[in-house]
């Protein structure tokens, strides 16, 4: 029964490489590598939330084209204040946070630095090999809800005072008593 197993085996061999050829038969010849990459962008936003929950961490600090977008009011840039750097499967991150006043910012990097290392595992399977944070200020929650509260202020009469309404009736028609108004 061994034997006419093998005898098949090779008689199907035999047919499939006597086969005709047909459209489509080259892809079968190519090697094909399944892949999954992550932009940077999404990275940064992974450790941007991460670095949001950590207590102490009042905001991330953007550079130069965050700080244009959010006085144009064009959103809030949910990468802001994190770079990544990819390679392979090695991620190296750059932070920039403000930090609330009486926290301990060795602390929030040790938190930080699990909390972003576990969720880059478990979301991209990347590997945190180095995490560079700056602390560019340090508030009160107090002051920086003010603050915050105040930039949103501004943002919400500057928008008006260079985009008025448009079509807002500022005169309206006078009646004469008795009349009827159609």
């Amino acid at each position: 029964m061994a034997n006419n197993e093998k005898m098949n085996n090779q008689v199907n061999d035999n047919a499939v490489k006597n086969a005709p050829n047909v459209g489509g038969e080259e892809a079968r010849d190519q090697d094909y590598k399944d892949s999954l990459v992550f932009n940077d962008a999404v990275v940064e936003k992974i450790v941007a939330l991460a670095a949001r929950e950590i207590k102490g961490v009042l905001d991330l600090k953007g550079g130069f084209i965050s700080g244009i977008q959010e006085s144009f009011n064009f959103g809030d840039d949910e990468t802001k204040g994190v770079d990544a750097t990819i390679d392979d499967k090695d991620a190296v991150l750059d932070v920039k946070m403000i930090l609330e006043f009486g926290q301990s910012a060795p602390r929030i990097f040790e938190e930080l630095k699990q909390y972003a290392t576990k969720q880059l595992e478990l979301m991209t399977g990347l590997n945190l090999v180095e995490l560079n944070v700056e602390v560019v200020d340090v508030m009160t929650r107090k002051d920086f809800e003010e603050k915050k509260k105040n930039n949103i202020g501004n943002q919400i009469n500057n928008q008006f005072a260079n985009n008025p309404p448009q079509n807002v009736r500022t005169e309206y028609p006078t009646y004469a008593p008795n009349t009827p108004r159609w």
